[in-house]
Parts: C-alpha cells; structure tokens; sequence
C-alpha cells in the first residue's frame, strides 16, 4: 500500500513541473524559441530597459504564485500521506492482535479439551479399585531358544546321532522400578554322556525343569543388586552362562568335572556390591548363600544346607581397545548329612582385544580358569574320614576373523574331584583320576538369532567313564536359534 502512495505522489509531482514548464515557456516564448531574438523580433529592441524590467518582476511574481498554490498542493499531499501511513500502521497492529486472539483462544480451547480429558480420566479411575496396568503392558517379554546338534564319536555309548540338546522358554519383564525377574523354563535330552548322579533316565528321554527362576532388586543403595530365587551361581565366569550361549559347543571340562553338566545352580538368595571406580579398575564383591544341593561336590537335593559363595572380582581397562578382568572365588558347603564338607578356591582371568572401529571385524579374546576343590569323604564303615583334592583348570583363545567367522581353540586339563562322579564301575574311584582334550572349533554367525558350529575334539583319560572310552574323538555340527528379545545371553 505504501508502494502505491508514494507512485501517487511522485505522479502528482510530475505533473506540477509540466505545468510551470508549460506556463514559463507560453509567458515567454521568446526565451525559447528564438536563436537569435533581436532579428527575430526586432520591436523588442525598440522596448526600453523599464519595461523589460516590468515584464520580468510580472512573470516573476506569477512564477511565485504559482509555486505559493503548488506548495499548499504539495503539503496536503504530505498530509494526506501522513494520515495514510499512520493508518496502515493502525491496521497492521490491529491484524497482529488478532493474530494474538486468534492463539490464545486456540490455546484456551486445547487447555479445555485437556482438562476435560483430565477429569475423564479422573472418573476412569475412580470407577477401578486395583489401578492394574493394562493387559498388554503386564505381559513379560517372551523369548525361545533351540540348541540343536549331530554328534558322532569313535566309542561304544556314542557313535552317531542327533540330539536336542536343549530348549529354552525365557520370560523376563520389569516388576517396578525398583526390581525385575527373570525365568528359564528348559527342556533337554538325556543321553549317556550327559547323565548326572542322582537322575536316571532312559536314553533319548526329553526332560522339562525350570532352569532359573529369580527376582533383582537393582536399585539400591551403594550400587548394590539383590537376587532372590534359583540361579546360576557365579562361580569364575563361565558357570554363569547358558549351555547354549557357551563359546563353544561343550562346557570346558574343568566345570563339567567339578559341578556336573548344568553347572553349579542354586536357590538361594545373592547380593552384590560395586565399589567407585579407580586408576580405570572396577571393583565389586558378591556373596551368595544357596542350598547346597550340587549332586557332585554337595550334599546333593536330599540335604539343603547352605553353601556359601564369596568372589571379589576386578575390571580392568587396559586400552581403549582392550581390557582385562580378574576374579577370586570361594565357596564352602557340606557334602553329606555328616560333618564332612567340600572346599572350593578358583582363579579367573579374561583378556580381550576388541578395536573400537573394527569391533564387528575384529576381536582376540584369552580366558583361563583354574579351579581347586578339597572333598571330605568319611567311610561308612569304619568311620575313617578321607579328602580327595583335586586340580583342574582350562585355556580358551578365539578371534574374529571377519563379521561372522570366528575360530577358537580350548585345552581341557581336569580332575574327577569326588567319588559321585558317575564311572561305569564307582568302586574303581581314586584320587588323581584326570582327563584332557584338544578342542577347535569353528563359528558362523548366520546373524544375531542363528548360529551354526563345527567342532572337534580329541581327549584322553585314565579311567572309563560314561563320558567315553578312554581316548576318542569327538565331532559336533551345532545349529542354535533364538526368537525374541533374549538371543543366546551369556548371563
């Protein structure tokens, strides 16, 4: 609109100077249009100096009048100018505060759709008594895991065959914010290699049993975590992952001679402190009581004594690539309804080498873990109470060599630590009874929820068991698979 004003006024403007112009040249056209005015028009020559004189105080006085009425013109056009601009200045702040209204009203009307939404649901609850949360939100993340293999062996009890060696159902979901729980329903085949004291089984038979089943308090005081129920105990590392998420297809034999093929897996009750960290190394401790009714090195389900768990553990950032992580463990329980006891000291230690910009590429990791266990064995008969010590330990390298190829190497060097462990003839038990094995192993990560291995293994033995001949060899092709938001966890 301003554009338009002033294009109005510069035309005005325009045509006030072609008026004056056309006004001096008709008074005076002489002036002009004559070249040379004294032959062109000689009467003016016959004029005297005064009436020249006169002429031009008339055509002077005319040219003042008319700048007088063309400068009221021009003021009334700034006038009117003037008024217009302060009236478009009016309409636009009007049009702003409509603007405004136009929010604040916008604004109320959402605040009372809200607030009537509000009391809605005001009325929603107060029409419930328990507040329960939805169906939908209730449910626990469900997961399953197969582990499924071909195994073939140069022995008697196994030559070749496939087994189911395990599936898993596992629930897991946040109880409040405080707590959560966690449970592992499984199922397994039982065949020759796998049977455990105190269970007797058919061959081939699948059995169900609750692998874990726990509640965590995770956020309490001093960094500390309480476990309530039945879980895998932390015995070194190792112990505490499932069978199907081991780095390798068997569990090292030092675990499996010392707690039996499910590991050590108490109900009990676990609490475990971290400390700040320091110098890059962190700190934590953790004590575990449990019934002690492991059938190899305890009392077995017949007895439920404590068995008591202690392990300080350390975490040690070495480089922004590597780390290294140490533990101490120790656990005490008895191992009969005697006095009679069975003494547990292990050592664990875990480097791993992992580039941060080839993490997915690239890793080197070394476990070791040595175990030393003291079992008090009193006859019957004669009252004569004897210990059997035992020494078993393992070494564990693997590394990727691309996203999804890893090869890994273990060697098994383990001692049967007590007498329950099942030969096929018990009384042929001594102390020092010991088998080792080479263990390769290759690993193909089809992705995150399928994996497939290869594995061999050669072991040799001093004594017969159900485990194999003396010397065999061993071939494993391994296909796992996970649905659900569990995968193959370690812990």
């Amino acid at each position: 609109m301003r554009s338009e004003l002033d294009n109005s006024v510069a035309l005005k403007m325009l045509r006030f100077h072609s008026v004056a112009l056309l006004v001096v040249v008709l008074a005076a056209p002489g002036v002009f249009f004559a070249d040379e005015p004294a032959a062109a028009e000689p009467e003016h020559a016959e004029k005297s100096t005064a009436e020249l004189e006169k002429m031009i105080r008339e055509l002077q006085e005319q040219l003042r009048k008319l700048a007088e009425d063309r400068e009221g013109e021009i003021e009334e056009l700034h006038r009117k100018l003037h008024e217009l601009e302060n009236e478009l200045d009016k309409e636009r702040e009007t049009g702003q505060d409509d603007d405004l209204a136009a929010i604040l009203a916008d604004a109320e009307a959402e605040t009372a759709d809200e607030k009537k939404k509000e009391e809605d649901a005001e009325k929603d609850r107060e029409s419930f008594e328990g507040r329960q949360r939805t169906l939908s939100k209730m449910n626990p993340e469900i997961s399953f895991v197969g582990d499924f293999s071909y195994d073939w062996a140069n022995s008697d009890e196994i030559r070749d065959q496939f087994t189911l060696r395990g599936v898993e159902l596992a629930l897991q979901a946040p109880l409040d914010p405080y707590a959560r729980f966690k449970a592992f329903l499984g199922a397994h085949q039982h065949v020759p290699m796998i049977e455990i004291p105190g269970e007797e089984h058919e061959h081939g038979e699948i059995t169900l049993g609750v692998g874990e089943a726990y509640m965590e308090w995770v956020a309490l005081p001093l960094n500390t975590t309480v476990t309530v129920g039945k879980f895998r105990q932390q015995f070194g590392t190792l112990n505490r992952w499932h069978i199907h998420a081991l780095p390798s297809v068997d569990s090292p034999f030092a675990l499996r001679d010392t707690f039996g093929y499910h590991g050590l897996n108490g109900i009990g009750v676990s609490g475990k402190w971290g400390f700040p960290e320091a110098a890059k190394t962190t700190t934590s401790l953790e004590v575990q009581i449990t019934n002690g009714d492991n059938e190899i090195v305890f009392a077995g389900g017949e007895f439920q004594d404590p068995a008591f768990l202690l392990r300080p553990a350390a975490f040690i950032d070495i480089s922004p690539a590597s780390y290294l992580e140490i533990g101490l463990t120790g656990m005490t329980g008895p191992n009969d309804e005697e006095d009679d006891r069975t003494d547990l000291g292990g050592v664990d230690v875990n480097f791993v080498w992992e580039p941060v910009d080839r993490a997915r590429y690239r890793n080197v990791e070394v476990r070791a873990e040595y175990i030393h266990s003291r079992f008090e064995d009193t006859d019957e008969t004669t009252s004569v109470q004897d210990t059997i010590k035992a020494d078993s330990y393992y070494i564990f390298a693997s590394g990727k060599i691309s996203r999804r190829w890893i090869v890994g190497l273990r060697y098994d060097d383990a001692e049967l630590p007590s007498p329950r462990w099942p030969l096929i003839d018990p009384t042929e038990f001594r102390e020092g009874l010991r088998e080792r094995a080479w263990t390769p192993f290759v690993t193909f990560w089809q992705s995150e929820f399928v994996r497939l291995r290869f594995q061999y293994q050669h072991a040799t033995r001093n004594f017969v068991g159900r485990q194999g001949p003396m010397d065999d060899d061993r071939v494993w092709v391994q296909v796992t698979w996970a649905a659900g938001p569990h995968k193959h966890e370690s812990y």
